[in-house]
């Protein structure tokens, strides 16, 4: 067979027999193979480079999401707490009393504002019904304004002038009773004891700068926020010299107040949905 430059493959592998036939056939399957194969690696190529940016988008909300998820079980887990608030608490409230009682003391017609810091410490808690916290308090400020009774009788007429004197002092003894301790809304019932001092003697001028105090009260603790409450309250307080001077009138005090509050368990962290 005569050969032209320009002949088949074909041709060329006929005149090289049997080898040269199945040498030919190979080339042109290894050469079809190579094509399909680079076709579908570009177009998987292209697929994957479309769809990473989804893909990677997608794999990062999962993470956060999982993060978010696994974060709350943590910090429970850590501190062991239900419901809003947390196991210390530090507070301040402010109250006003314009009106006296008369259980106690006798001594009438006498203001009363104190402006105290607290700090509570939850000890006891049962279920989800009650819980009682140790609740001493520090009296920063207290101002007391009362008609000054007569010297030789130590009795108020309407010409008796008003005075008034400023004090502080402290209250180590303080108990804190509060039911639905998983509620937002928190009734409680409270009582504290301790001790006043004053810049001059109170009630009489005769009486003392010393009074010890005595309360009892009753309130709502609102969250606001997960560790963050608001105080409204009111307290029965009874301040007396207990005899220690020669004249002890005593008086009582029918005392409104709000407060703030900020909770915390040690060791934890900001829980998810309260302020920083």
């Amino acid at each position: 067979m005569i050969f032209t430059p320009g002949g088949s493959r074909r041709g060329k592998a006929e005149s090289a027999g049997p080898l040269g036939i199945a040498t030919a056939r190979g080339q042109c399957l290894a050469s079809g193979l190579s094509s399909r194969c680079l076709a579908g690696t570009l177009a998987i190529g292209s697929v994957l480079a479309f769809a990473a940016p989804a893909l990677a988008q997608m794999s990062r909300a999962a993470a956060a999401a999982g993060m978010t998820n696994a974060q709350p079980a943590d910090q429970a887990a850590a501190a062991g707490w239900e419901g809003p608030g947390g196991r210390h608490e530090f507070g301040a409230w402010w109250g006003l009393s314009l009106i006296s009682g008369h259980i106690w003391g006798y001594a009438g017609n006498v203001k009363y504002m104190p402006i105290d810091v607290r700090y509570s410490y939850e000890f006891a808690r049962h279920k989800q019904e009650w819980a009682v916290r140790y609740s001493p308090e520090v009296t920063a400020l207290a101002m007391i304004d009362w008609s000054q009774p007569d010297p030789a009788t130590n009795t108020v007429t309407s010409q008796s002038p008003r005075v008034r004197a400023y004090g502080g002092g402290v209250s180590p003894v303080g108990f804190q009773w509060g039911f639905l301790p998983l509620h937002r809304l928190q009734p409680f019932l409270s009582m504290n004891a301790g001790m006043l001092y004053f810049d001059q003697r109170v009630l009489s001028t005769q009486g003392s700068q010393f009074m010890y105090t005595i309360d009892y009260g009753a309130g709502f603790n609102i969250f606001h926020h997960g560790n963050q409450a608001v105080t409204v309250g009111y307290r029965y307080q009874h301040l007396s010299n207990a005899n220690i001077s020669i004249h002890n009138p005593g008086t009582d005090a029918n005392t409104f107040y709000v407060g703030v509050s900020r909770f915390r368990n040690k060791g934890q962290a900001t829980r998810p949905g309260a302020s920083p």
